[in-house]
């Protein structure tokens, strides 16, 4: 039972769950933190505001499929990084944040202490899965074996846990033990068996994956095959099923081809996700048949759309015990391929509507990059007007993207997590001129990190979709036209690599790009409209 300071015991307890990267800005308060990171293994990383460095563990959680870690301090610090835990509640992706707190005698004492707020448990409840203030060095243990026991065995969401001051530097005892990893839910062999039974005799099934089955590719492509059944991801579920593959819809849950196509089906089986409002634009599925969910989280199994038969476990262990209940591949599975032929050509007729001005962009980016590229996006029109319907995608956890909060900034330093936790792969950023300048300021820390990220830019003077809604009602263009800096002489300034061009010079720039050690911004002009 050791003897140690509350920022070690936390420490201590970070590396006995194999964390290896921590994302983070050094604080007066957060000090006794860094006294013992600075005595570990673990990579540190500063961003150069908070907000990025929440993004940052965002992209390296979704590319890993390992918890994000961030350390910040109190009061601003905290305030910083609540956007990207709000974008991480939203899609569902595992992020803990550890920050200091008032002392035991400041608490709630509203004295104008340093960094004093009314309350940060209070804030960060509002936003993230839960918020804890521990009490006892054990306390603080006890709740970060708390916070990676529910990442691996329930819906994974964004944690808080707060350590007042005078604990993080104050010694006290810790009880060793190795953490219980806990029981990933799993459904009843009577469930699965009915599912199965329906599944057997659907003459026109149809399957939708979210993010929430990013971790059950093969498992999700072996269920398609058996049942000859179409396949429509969400944005977060791109590359779940190979969209190369003779099943695959692609990621075009958004578009209303694709939801005819889900709304004709005898059977639906819907796995990881919430069929909701940011995955369907403003659409509600109705389906004629019956609805199966399967969901490791039990609260939203009925959500949105109303099933009619459930499985609550994880993507993985259930779609694999559900295959141990079905046959082998049915050969009437060949009279859908001519339907699914039509309903693809109908989804790309659709998609070209509003995206087909990407269209060649996005075949240069396919052209120039390896199949298991990643690409971090933001809400940008590019993206999901482009990327998502233009790019194929043969690996899920490719395309990341800031679906449910849809928040500007996320691409650069997703990117940059991204690479620290892949860094043999390639990886892109993707952006807009008006997301860029949310967090443009983590181009120094790609730079101290040595990531060499291209970082594409398509440069429409302003934020191109507000703009293009304030036409369309009608309504005078208001704070939608920017005075943006040259990006590529910021680049430079940065210490980085920076070109701009029309689209024809991009293969070019991007394969320079890519054999760099740093980042390179490569901003593309002639977009505006």
């Amino acid at each position: 039972m050791p003897f140690v300071t509350g920022g070690q015991a936390v420490v201590d307890t970070l590396i006995a769950h194999g964390v290896d990267t921590v994302f983070g800005i050094p604080g007066t308060h957060s000090l006794p933190l860094y006294a013992a990171l600075a005595r570990c293994p673990i990579r540190h990383v500063t961003p150069r505001s908070e907000q990025g460095g929440g993004y940052a563990a965002d992209g390296y959680a979704r590319s890993s499929g390992r918890p994000g870690v961030c350390i910040v301090t109190s009061g601003p610090g905290l305030t910083n990084i609540a956007t990207p835990v709000g974008q991480a509640y939203s899609d569902s992706i595992p992020l803990l944040v550890i920050s200091p707190g008032m002392p035991a005698e400041i608490e709630g004492g509203d004295r104008g202490y340093l960094h004093e707020m009314k309350s940060q448990v209070g804030m960060m409840n509002g936003i993230a899965s839960w918020s804890h203030r521990t009490r006892t060095h054990q306390d603080a243990v006890n709740a970060i074996d708390r916070a990676f026991r529910e990442f691996a065995t329930s819906r994974p969401r964004p944690v808080h846990i707060e350590i007042p001051l005078d604990m993080l530097a104050e010694p006290g005892w810790v009880d060793t033990h190795k953490p219980y990893p806990g029981r990933v839910p799993a459904p009843l062999p009577d469930r699965l068996q009915a599912v199965a039974d329906v599944l057997r005799h659907a003459e026109s099934p149809a399957l939708v994956f979210g993010g929430g089955a990013r971790r059950a590719a093969r498992q999700a492509r072996k269920l398609a095959e058996r049942l000859g059944a179409g396949v429509v991801t969400t944005v977060n579920g791109k590359g779940v099923l190979s969209e190369d593959h003779p099943l695959s819809l692609g990621a075009s849950i958004r578009l209303q081809a694709a939801q005819a196509y889900l709304e004709s089906a005898d059977v639906l089986v819907a796995v990881g996700t919430e069929l909701g409002d940011s995955d369907l634009w403003g659409a509600c599925l109705r389906p004629r048949g019956t609805v199966v969910r399967l969901d490791i989280d039990y609260s939203q199994l009925q959500k949105n759309v109303p099933a009619q038969l459930t499985l609550l476990g994880d993507a993985a262990g259930t779609l694999t015990a559900l295959l141990e209940h079905l046959p082998g591949a049915d050969s009437s599975h060949g009279s859908r391929k001519a339907l699914l032929h039509a309903v693809r050509g109908e989804i790309q007729c659709e998609a070209k509507a509003d995206g087909a001005e990407w269209i060649e962009l996005l075949s240069v980016l396919e052209h120039s990059l390896s199949k298991d590229a990643i690409v971090t996006g933001d809400s940008a029109m590019v993206c999901y007007y482009g990327f998502a319907h233009f790019y194929p995608q043969q690996h899920p956890s490719s395309f990341l993207y800031p679906t449910g909060f849809a928040t500007l900034g996320f691409s650069l330093p997703a990117a940059i997590g991204a690479k620290i936790a892949e860094p043999t792969r390639q990886v892109v950023a993707l952006s807009g001129d008006g997301g860029l300048l949310f967090t443009v300021g983590e181009i120094a820390t790609a730079v101290e990190q040595r990531l060499g990220i291209p970082i594409i830019i398509v440069n429409n003077q302003g934020y191109g979709e507000i703009r293009r809604q304030m036409v369309q009602a009608g309504m005078p263009r208001i704070g939608v036209d920017l005075a943006n800096p040259d990006f590529a002489d910021l680049a430079r300034a940065f210490g980085s690599h920076g070109v701009s061009t029309e689209l024809d010079g991009l293969e070019d720039a991007l394969g320079n790009a890519l054999d760099r050690d740093l980042p390179t911004i490569i901003e593309l002009k002639g977009w505006t409209r």
